[in-house]
């Protein structure tokens, strides 16, 4: 993984966040120790959380600590004039005794200390919960793109394969314009007389039925001769592969039930063009 990877994948924020794994760990120490630009992303990452929540924590309300304070100095000068008695009877005879002021004030501080403890935390798992949503956001947004990816390259590939094909000198290109029925249809059969490889390519036949499906016909001493049929449901494959023939004098598209017929339907032919 390159060092623009390592930036822009989720990685960085779920290391800053601790909720990268074990492994995500390693593998962005080790990307930090070979990119310094990947350092300081890390660096600059937790930067922005300390700021973002130092800004967003919140300090325990000031009444709350005064109220603390206000009831232990009055427990230390209810002590101090002897209005603070705790009697000893003949049923608890043993002897009181009472923590330091000193001792009060610092767990009067503690207490301070534990509710601001208790904010920061509050703010931070907020924090963390929100870089994981990004996060998983971002993940996921790249396995969209890289499933978009392979599904790009698989069509360009189909495609250059096709292209490569129809610049084959041995490919004899045969155009199929509409019958009268159906003016604005449009075939080519790409046939390679050398290996008798016959191709059809689309120009422009209407979607089927779905109980429908095009079939080719070679015309071979004035008798239809089935090609096979073939699928309109993939328009970035622009060659589809038919069977093969030795000769042929023309080449036909007519319309057939799903599966294709023994015999072409003539009143469904759609296109039509010569092989010679």
């Amino acid at each position: 993984m390159d060092a623009s990877r390592f930036i822009s994948s989720g990685l960085i924020e779920a290391y800053v966040s601790g909720l990268a794994t074990s492994n995500e760990i390693q593998e962005l120490e080790r990307g930090m120790t070979q990119y310094p630009e990947v350092a300081a992303a890390v660096n600059d990452c937790q930067l922005d959380m300390e700021q973002y929540v130092t800004l967003q924590s919140k300090t325990p309300p000031a009444e709350l600590k005064q109220r603390i304070f206000h009831i232990i100095i009055n427990e230390e000068t209810a002590r101090e004039n002897g209005a603070f008695e705790e009697p000893v009877t003949d049923e608890f005879p043993e002897t009181r005794t009472y923590v330091s002021s000193a001792w009060r004030w610092v767990a009067a501080a503690a207490i301070v200390l534990l509710l601001g403890s208790l904010w920061y935390n509050y703010v931070f798992y907020g924090q963390a919960n929100d870089y994981k949503g990004r996060y998983e956001a971002l993940l996921s947004t790249h396995n969209t793109l890289a499933t978009q990816s392979d599904g790009y390259r698989t069509r360009i590939e189909q495609m250059e394969q096709s292209i490569d094909l129809m610049k084959n000198p041995a490919m004899k290109a045969v155009k199929m314009p509409g019958t009268k029925p159906f003016p604005t249809a449009l075939a080519t059969v790409y046939w390679n007389q050398q290996s008798k490889e016959v191709f059809i390519m689309v120009n422009n036949l209407p979607e089927p039925a779905a109980d429908k499906q095009y079939q080719l016909w070679a015309i071979v001493d004035g008798k239809p001769v089935d090609m096979g049929v073939f699928e309109m449901s993939n328009p970035h494959e622009l060659l589809q592969k038919m069977k093969s023939i030795d000769n042929a004098e023309m080449f036909a598209i007519t319309l057939e039930k799903k599966g294709g017929s023994p015999v072409p339907t003539l009143d469904q032919m759609y296109v039509a063009g010569k092989a010679s």
